[in-house]
């Protein structure tokens, strides 16, 4: 079963399941994305002008589809920053297969991550200019079409997005927002965030419940390296290899997974022991049994340095 992961802020979720036994979800055009440079990857600019000029009168424009995008991971804490409302929000896993299965021209695709136009459009466009023949036109703004949809710069890489393109036979139109209503067996699991509130933990457990979804409520740990997720019963799970699975280990402590068997979390493993010999070894502690730790801090430099 391979999951995409769509990200939500939490002002959201009462328009997300006001259908009962769906998932409504916001589909928009390129040019209302807050990417300035989507659909910006085309032919490399370093040809010769006649294939330019042939480049240009072909494609033309790229048509705008209606267009959403998921994420490969529900764990990438950019995302949950930047779409999921600083972890205050929430995110819903679908399953790929059921998606394609209910929306048959659907076309879902990985984006191609990049740092240079595809070479790829060269050739097309080459064809195009001296075969001058149509179906060489026509594959060649197919392919445009396609690498403008499905591939972006590589700086954005961290998304790992999939996107979803061309449904304007499935969206409705809703106050003026299109919005693609996603069936229950599509869906697999809703996370909330970290920081979500008691009162969205509480809807989105409610709308797990009538969708028959997994829920899941997300945690940010201290030293487990990504948000990792606890189920309402209390098993702490992770995301890895694509799917939502039981860590290899928890903390007996505090219960935070671990990246290798063991009892412990790194600071759960620190004891009394421990903590009496760093207090006994701190210098700070030394200057303030002799009166000197305030002086000695306004002393030093405000600015941040390096240690070496």
């Amino acid at each position: 079963m391979r999951m995409i992961f769509k990200y939500f802020s939490e002002n959201v979720v009462e328009h997300v399941f006001v259908r009962d036994n769906h998932v409504g979800i916001k589909c928009t055009l390129p040019q209302d994305y807050n990417d300035s440079f989507e659909l910006f990857l085309g032919v490399k600019l370093d040809q010769g002008s006649d294939l330019l000029a042939t480049y240009s009168e072909v494609v033309r424009e790229i048509p705008s589809l209606l267009t959403t995008c998921f994420s490969k991971s529900p764990v990438v804490t950019p995302m949950w920053a930047h779409y999921g409302n600083n972890h205050n929000g929430f995110v819903i896993g679908f399953e790929v297969s059921e998606l394609q299965e209910v929306f048959q021209d659907l076309l879902i695709r990985d984006i191609s991550y990049r740092d240079r136009p595809s070479e790829t459009l060269v050739s097309f466009a080459q064809m195009a200019a001296y075969r001058k023949k149509p179906r060489d036109a026509m594959a060649l703004r197919d392919a445009v079409l396609y690498e403008g949809y499905f591939s972006k710069y590589a700086e954005l890489s961290y998304e790992q997005e999939v996107r979803a393109v061309n449904f304007e036979g499935y969206v409705e139109d809703m106050s003026g927002n299109k919005i693609l209503y996603i069936p229950k067996r599509c869906v697999a699991a809703i996370i909330s965030g970290a920081k979500s509130s008691s009162q969205t933990k509480e809807t989105l457990q409610e709308a797990a419940q009538k969708l028959d979804a997994g829920f899941y409520i997300g945690k940010i740990g201290r030293s487990y390296p990504t948000p990792y997720m606890i189920t309402d019963a209390g098993s702490g799970k992770v995301f890895a290899d694509g799917k939502i699975a039981p860590a290899i280990a928890e903390c007996a402590e505090c219960s935070e997974p671990l990246r290798a068997n063991g009892d412990l979390c790194p600071w759960c493993s620190i004891d009394d022991s421990d903590r009496i010999a760093a207090a006994a070894n701190n210098p700070f502690r030394i200057l303030e049994h002799y009166g000197l730790l305030e002086d000695y801090i306004e002393g030093y430099p405000a600015r941040p340095r390096k240690p070496y």
